[in-house]
């Protein structure tokens, strides 16, 4: 196939309906940059973009047979898929964090309903469940919960993807749920 005949955007978007990886290629290669460019602007993390960008072209490929772009406007629609995953990754946050924050409130609730030495032993059983916890997920949960750190700090400290942090926050609070539902 000429990669020449891909400059033209209609039959590059035929292409890729049909399941061409040149054509694929092509268009990785014309947009990954600036759209990992863009992502970055808006995201204000290389890292966050560089996964926005991927989750972007696997969504292009994997939805390419009905793939439907005006004409000339095949860049438009990138950025548009990627500016929207964006955007849900961020709901999704958000809605996790305010799972989080329910459960600290109803964790002060019981705190303050307990007596002393209850509350002593709890904090025993919290502390130890923590420690227990696999290495990295322990030091994230910690830099998230006694530190105070947001979700990109830690990510930069650690030098892993934000979707990591989550990852290992969310197997954090499964576990310490699991492990401490039937002692509170």
């Amino acid at each position: 196939m000429d990669q020449k005949s891909f400059d033209n955007e209609t039959y590059l978007i035929e292409q890729l309906k049909k399941g061409s990886k040149d054509a694929y290629g092509h268009l990785f290669k014309l947009y990954h940059r600036e759209l990992c460019n863009y992502m970055t602007a808006i995201s204000g993390n290389p890292r966050v973009a560089e996964d926005i960008a991927q989750q972007t072209f696997i969504k292009i490929w994997d939805n390419r047979r009905k793939l439907f772009v005006s004409k000339n406007k095949l860049k438009r629609y990138l950025f548009k898929v990627a500016y929207n995953l964006f955007i849900d990754s961020q709901r999704k946050r958000k809605k996790e964090f305010q799972l989080l924050e329910n459960l600290k409130q109803e964790a002060y609730l019981d705190i303050a309903e307990a007596d002393t030495s209850l509350f002593e032993e709890r904090l025993r059983k919290v502390e130890k469940e923590i420690d227990n916890l696999p290495e990295k997920c322990k030091k994230v949960f910690i830099m998230n919960k006694k530190e105070g750190l947001k979700y990109k700090e830690i990510s930069e400290q650690l030098h892993i993807s934000i979707k990591t942090v989550e990852v290992h926050m969310a197997k954090a609070m499964k576990r310490l749920r699991a492990q401490l539902t039937s002692f509170l």
